[in-house]
C-alpha cells in the first residue's frame, strides 16, 4: 500500500492462481478503499470464487500479494485474517441450530456467553430470522440458510466481508432488502 493512500484497506497485487496447467486467476490487481463496495462480475468458471478464496486465505495464490491495512497477509492462515466469507453453498453446520451457527465464530474467539447471545439476537433480527434460532439449518429454505451464513459472517465484524453470490437464492423483495442492509454495513 502506498504511504500516501491511508484509505486503502485492501490491495491485491498481480494475484495469480494456477491449478496444474489451468490458470484460474491471471495477474489480478486492484485496491479497495475503506467503506467501499466492490463487485466482481463474470461468467461461471472465470475465477471469481477462486479470487475470493485467495483473499480469505482458503486458497493459496501461485503468485502475487494480498495486503490488508498495509500488512502483507498473502500467506496468513484464514483465521489470522480480518476477513469473513459467505459461500454460495452456505457452508453451514447441519448438526447445529441457527443460533449456534451464527454464534460459532464468537464462541471460538471465547466471547462471553451473554455477548454471544445479544449479538446472535441482533443478527437474527437483521436478517429477518427472528424466532428461528432453535431450528436446525437443514429445516430452513435455501434463502433462509443463506441469511444464516451472512449473519454468521457479520458476527465477526470483519474488516473485509467477502460474498460469493450472496443474494442468489433470495426472493426479489428480500434481495432488495438485503442489498440495502449490505450497503449499510459499509
Amino acid at each position: 500500500m502506498a504511504d500516501h493512500d491511508r484509505s486503502t484497506v485492501l490491495e491485491i497485487q498481480n494475484l495469480t492462481k494456477r491449478f496444474g496447467r489451468m490458470t484460474a486467476v491471471d495477474n489480478v490487481s486492484f485496491s479497495l478503499e475503506n467503506g467501499k463496495l466492490m463487485t466482481f462480475v463474470g461468467p461461471s468458471g472465470c475465477g471469481k470464487t477462486t479470487l475470493l478464496r485467495m483473499i480469505s486465505g482458503l486458497t493459496e495464490p501461485t503468485e502475487g500479494k494480498i495486503i490488508l491495512d498495509g500488512e502483507d497477509i498473502t500467506f496468513f492462515r484464514a483465521n489470522a485474517r480480518d476477513t469473513a466469507m459467505v459461500f454460495q453453498n452456505y457452508a453451514l453446520f447441519p448438526h447445529m441450530t441457527v443460533s449456534q451457527n451464527i454464534g460459532f465464530g464468537l464462541q471460538i474467539r471465547k466471547k462471553p456467553k451473554d455477548e454471544v447471545k445479544r449479538e446472535v439476537e441482533r443478527l437474527l433480527e437483521l436478517v429477518q430470522l427472528q424466532g428461528l434460532g432453535d431450528r436446525k439449518t437443514q429445516q430452513l429454505s435455501g434463502g433462509q440458510q443463506q441469511r444464516v451464513a451472512l449473519a454468521r459472517a457479520l458476527s465477526l465484524h470483519p474488516k473485509i466481508l467477502l460474498l460469493d453470490e450472496p443474494l442468489s437464492n433470495l426472493d426479489a423483495n428480500l434481495r432488495v432488502m438485503m442489498r440495502e442492509e449490505i450497503r449499510k454495513l459499509q
